[in-house]
């Protein structure tokens, strides 16, 4: 006979913990896998030479100073230009699915998957409401879909298959 939890912790409490970890994650390495996805695709079309445009279209000017070779004189703008792209583009659209997966309780692989691809495609047209950055982005919404997949694929293997809502 099995006993009872003790009184000062409640095993709800704990798989919840357990359960947010296995999420932030599964999350970390979905972003990873975005990334390294991301810029073999910029690497491997060329679109890297559009990129300091792309970062200034976003208004990124530090970052596409840098990216032109120019000597940024503001770090601390650049650091913080970058963080922000970081999260808007790469951890909010994997943020925003696995949320979303977890509260309706979904371990459906198509859910992540294609939740991520339309998240990774609409997240820098949302970011900057510039009519010639979505312009931009449309030669690139292949690059983002396929960023989405590899993303939802790798937070499905993580924690996606074993969502509870």
């Amino acid at each position: 006979m099995s006993s009872p939890p003790a009184p000062n912790r409640p095993r709800g409490v704990i798989s919840f913990v357990d359960r947010l970890v296995l999420v932030a994650f599964a999350a970390v390495l979905a972003a990873i896998a975005a990334l390294v996805v991301g810029v073999m695709g910029l690497a491997n079309h060329d679109f890297g030479q559009e990129l300091a445009g792309t970062a200034e279209l976003f208004g990124l000017k530090a970052l596409a100073t840098l990216i032109d070779g120019t000597p940024v004189e503001d770090i601390g703008a650049m650091i913080q230009q970058a963080a922000t792209a970081a999260l808007a583009i790469w951890l909010a659209p994997i943020a925003l699915v696995a949320v979303i997966g977890e509260t309706m309780g979904r371990a459906s692989w198509m859910f992540y998957a294609i939740g991520m691809a339309l998240a990774f495609a609409v997240a820098p047209m949302v970011m900057s409401l510039n009519i010639l950055a979505i312009m931009l982005l449309y030669r690139a919404l292949l690059g983002l879909t396929a960023i989405g997949i590899v993303a939802g694929t790798v937070y499905w293997l993580v924690a996606g298959r074993s969502a509870a809502g």
